[in-house]
This record gives C-alpha cells, structure tokens and sequence, in this order.
C-alpha cells in the first residue's frame, strides 16, 4: 500500500509532538518541584511593611497604619512584629523577581473561600493568647467555627471602623445570619431590660462554643 503526501506529513508531525511533549514534561516537573521548594523556604522580608508597600501602596494597605494592627506602640500588633508578613504570611518569595516575577507566589489574602482554616489560624496566632488588657478568645469547636465562617465574615482588618463594636452595626452584621433568631427572641419588658439598646454580645459570646438558642 503506498503511503501519501499527506499521511507521511502526518506522520511526522505527530513524531515531533510526541519528541516536544516528552521534553517539555520534565521541565514541567522541575518547575513544580522548584516552586514547591521556593514556597517552603519562604522566609520574612528585611523590608517590614515598608518593603510591601513599595507594590501594595492603596488606601485599604495605608489605612492599616491607622488601626489597632497597625499601632506601632502596642508589641502585640502586627506591625511591631512582621509587620504585613504577620498575618499574610513570609513574603521572601512572594517579593523575589529572581523567583519567577514579583507577585509569585499569592500570599494568604483572607478573600478566597478555599483557605479559611489557614486565614482562622493567622488571626488566632495572636488572638487566642491574652494580650495586655486583650483576652484570649477560644474559637476552635464554636459554632461559627463548625459552620465554616472565617474571622472576616465579622471583622474588618483595613479599616479603622470596627462595626462589631458599634450597637446597630453588630445587630445588623448579626442579623444577616439570625434574623429568625433576632426576630423571635424574648424582649424581657417585664424585666425593665431595654432590649433593643442592647448588644448581641451583651449576651452572647459567639467565640465560645454554646447551645444554639
């Protein structure tokens, strides 16, 4: 049988994909390797916060300066420790070109859905021990921990508003996920209590593991 233009055209072509896909395979590997190495030995940055904002110089990174983590007089915020790296992670490879580009690999960014055992445990790095007039709180085995909420759903790191602090601001925050809850819940005006000058965790303290209502 005579082999055509076509088909011997084919033939090597097909030749020189299996040649290309078989040295390009290996490099694959190694570059996964080597990123996986790279990301093990990440380390923090000389720079401190000053280093991360060269890149990330927006107003949510520059109010943080301006809040409770970014409180230079108190040791236990972040930023008289690793500064930005305390929360978000070792930055040595994130910020190294000689890495792959400046932004290789993402940090912890508290936003994505898939990491929230990782951006809880940051929060309770700190927040769990007793700091100064700061208690410790206990969330592993709450309910919020069990429903799978992380420290963010309720907080705010960048920005100097805490809206858990404010009475009508907690209620509202709160009454996303409760408002049958809110709804329903016993007034006590027999008792003299102005129940609706009161704050959910006047009562409830949501980091505690407790009976639902």
């Amino acid at each position: 049988m005579k082999t055509t233009t076509r088909e011997t055209i084919g033939s090597v072509l097909l030749a020189g994909c299996v040649l290309l896909l078989g040295s390009i395979g290996p490099d694959i590997a190694d570059a996964q390797t080597s990123r996986a190495r790279l990301e093990a030995e990440a380390h923090y940055t000389d720079g401190g916060t000053e280093g991360c904002m060269s890149c990330h110089g927006g107003e949510t990174m520059t109010v943080l300066s301006e809040t409770p983590h970014g409180n230079l007089d108190n040791p236990h915020s972040p930023y008289s420790q690793q500064g930005c790296e305390s929360c978000h992670g070792p930055g040595s490879v994130h910020a190294s070109r000689a890495a792959g580009g400046a932004g290789f690999p993402p940090l912890l960014s508290f936003v994505s859905r898939d990491d929230v055992p990782e951006q809880n445990a940051a929060c309770l790095n700190c927040h769990a021990q007793t700091m100064g007039e700061l208690e410790g709180i206990a969330w592993a085995g709450s309910l919020h921990d069990a429903a799978g909420m992380s420290c963010q759903t309720c907080h705010q790191s960048h920005s100097t508003e805490n809206p858990m602090a404010d009475q009508a601001l907690q209620q509202q925050n709160c009454t996303l996920c409760h408002r049958r809850q809110i709804d329903s819940h016993p007034r006590f005006e027999d008792k003299g209590i102005l129940f609706d000058d009161l704050m959910c965790s006047a009562c409830h303290d949501v980091h505690e593991l407790q009976a639902e209502p």
